[in-house]
């Protein structure tokens, strides 16, 4: 027992000096966080305290902010960002018919409010418009434009003074829409003193001469009836407005031509490629609504005739699936590009394409080598005094083998439905040589075929429609104002009186669907020198008849149309061929 007792009490033996003590360091995982203090953990919790607001500002801050801009938007407040600039603001709205802007301007600025109604488009401010100095300092410019039984009114204020109006008659203009843009934000902004400025330009659309309801859109580049109003320097006076158009954006889907009247581009159709495509003019094609990229109901196709015996013409738009396909460029020089814009994208036109008197606009289709060697070149003219006229003059590229003649023919043209040509009577059948031209239906020149079978809507459709030559002795001779020359008039009219009225075959592409006013296709031909009788030597007007929609085989409702127009000029030619797509009313 006593043995037992004291070995249970005997001291444990000491440690070997091999054997480390237990420090902080190798103290299991589990036990480590016993080491730490509470001046660490008050220290700690105070870091955690300190970034925790920081966090949450991050958060919130750019919230509040979004709501701070919101409510100062919904105030009256301007906020100077330049005391030496134009700051603007708009208002919030009180009425629909009401617009509001804050502004403020430097004491020593010299500016004018300007405010136009008519002739409003995208490419300039109006020429002509109503002025006022604006007073320096911060005010507010009112524009109220209202709608009664009386017409329309509208009138700008300078805080509570009436400083310019405009009013119109009722039927100064009938639209069932109208479309806005301005250049000042909700926000203050600042601007620079001597740029114009837009306020509000308000656009009215143009109800349909033919619809009970329905609006016909226009263009950016046409003249509208609407509100403009703007800040301008005193001493700029906006330039006159453009007569002729180059796309804007580079692409050559608006085409190429009068600012508001005919127009040129590529074609962009599969199978078309290769063609002058033509865009008529909105007074000339109300209705027929222009729906997408490119809109080009109309088209030229271009084909050279050798002069070596036997040649035939060569058709562009059919050799343009080719590898080696044939696409036409458009440019405002006579000289060739160097590289063809395969894509269709760009077209290098631009303000240099009119000369100098500004009257005249010229632009150039250069056509790659066909596969007989021939380059022919189309110089496309514009006149400023006949907007719905297009020019054609060929050439012959300098590395081009010698061309007898050139055809310019039209494609794709049914949708309007021309059944008709003005000529003048039979020299031979009358005794009046005075008589005036009369319009010839089109199965005058296709006896063989039974029309009113066709109209009637039983029978096969599919009729040959051949080539038919018109006599250019039968066609007007027209006197040109303010000149002793006069010119050969071929004058295709239709006989619908109104195209909305048709009823188009089930199935039809819409892009075929004409609903606008009755138009004349009129082609404009040099007058052969008295001295030169030969036939041969002449321009020749060829036309075809056709009883079905192009590319189709639904029937053209009414009855067979001309459908296409061959015009044959001999080269080297001297002077051009005019086409014209003009409304019934506008034609001479």
């Amino acid at each position: 027992m006593n043995q037992f007792n004291r070995s249970a009490s005997t001291p444990p033996p000491p440690a070997s000096q091999n054997e480390a003590m237990p420090t902080a360091g190798n103290l299991p995982a589990k036990h480590r966080w016993t080491r730490f203090g509470l001046l660490e953990l008050l220290l700690l919790t105070t870091v955690v305290a300190a970034w925790l607001p920081i966090l949450f500002a991050r958060r919130h801050i750019p919230l509040l902010e979004s709501k701070i801009t919101s409510l100062r938007a919904a105030t009256t407040q301007l906020v100077i960002l330049d005391d030496q600039q134009l700051n603007i603001r708009s208002l919030p709205g009180i009425w629909h018919d009401i617009n509001s802007w804050r502004y403020n301007v430097p004491e020593d600025a010299r500016l004018e409010l300007r405010f136009a109604t008519e002739s409003i488009h995208k490419a300039s401010f109006p020429a002509e418009y109503q002025a006022v100095a604006l007073p320096t300092g911060q005010h507010v410019i009112h524009l109220k434009c209202i709608e009664d039984v009386s017409g329309h009114h509208s009138k700008v204020f300078i805080d509570d003074d009436l400083v310019l109006q405009q009013h119109h008659p009722k039927d100064w203009v009938k639209s069932y829409g109208s479309s806005s843009t301005g250049d000042v934000a909700t926000e203050s902004t600042a601007h620079p003193l001597d740029e114009p400025l837009k306020l509000k330009v308000q656009r009215y659309s143009l109800k349909h001469p033919l619809k009970k309801y329905g609006s016909v859109d226009i263009p950016d580049e046409y003249d509208s009836k609407g509100n403009c109003l703007w800040i301008s320097p005193a001493d700029q006076t906006p330039p006159p407005s453009p007569v002729f158009y180059t796309p804007q954006e580079r692409h050559g889907y608006e085409g190429t031509g009068g600012r508001q009247g005919i127009k040129v581009l590529r074609a962009h159709r599969t199978n078309l490629v290769g063609l002058i495509g033509i865009v008529p003019s909105l007074s000339s094609t109300y209705g027929d609504e222009r729906r997408g990229y490119p809109y080009c109901p109309l088209g030229i196709s271009v084909r050279p005739i050798l002069a070596s015996e036997g040649a035939a013409a060569e058709i562009p738009e059919a050799q343009a699936n080719l590898s080696d396909g044939i696409p036409v460029s458009l440019r405002e020089s006579i000289v060739a590009p160097k590289q063809y814009d395969e894509s269709f994208s760009h077209e290098l036109i631009t303000e240099n394409a009119i000369q100098q008197d500004g009257k005249t606009m010229r632009i150039f289709a250069h056509f790659k080598a066909f596969p007989s060697g021939a380059k022919p070149i189309v110089e496309i003219i514009f006149d400023a005094a006949h907007p719905d006229r297009v020019g054609f003059l060929p050439h012959s590229a300098p590395d081009s083998p010698a061309m007898k003649a050139c055809q310019l023919v039209t494609r794709f043209d049914a949708k309007f439905h021309w059944r008709e040509i003005e000529m003048v009577p039979d020299p031979q059948s009358v005794t009046d040589t005075s008589s005036k031209p009369l319009r010839q239906p089109l199965s005058a020149f296709y006896p063989d075929i039974d029309f009113a079978k066709l109209a009637g809507g039983s029978g096969s459709v599919n009729e040959p429609f051949g080539w038919r030559e018109i006599s250019v002795t039968r066609l007007p001779q027209v006197a040109v104002p303010g000149s002793q020359r006069k010119m050969t008039r071929l004058n295709l009219t239709t006989d619908v009186a109104d195209a909305t009225k048709l009823n188009y075959p089930l199935g039809l592409s819409r892009n075929w669907q004409y609903e606008g006013i009755p138009n004349r296709q009129v082609w404009w031909l040099p007058t052969a020198d008295e001295s030169d009788e030969s036939d041969e030597n002449g321009i020749t007007v060829e036309i075809q008849g056709g009883a079905e929609f192009p590319q189709t085989m639904l029937a053209i409702p009414g009855g067979p149309v001309i459908q296409n127009v061959r015009i044959t000029v001999p080269m080297p030619a001297k002077e051009p061929v005019w086409l014209e797509i003009a409304a019934e009313s506008e034609a001479n």
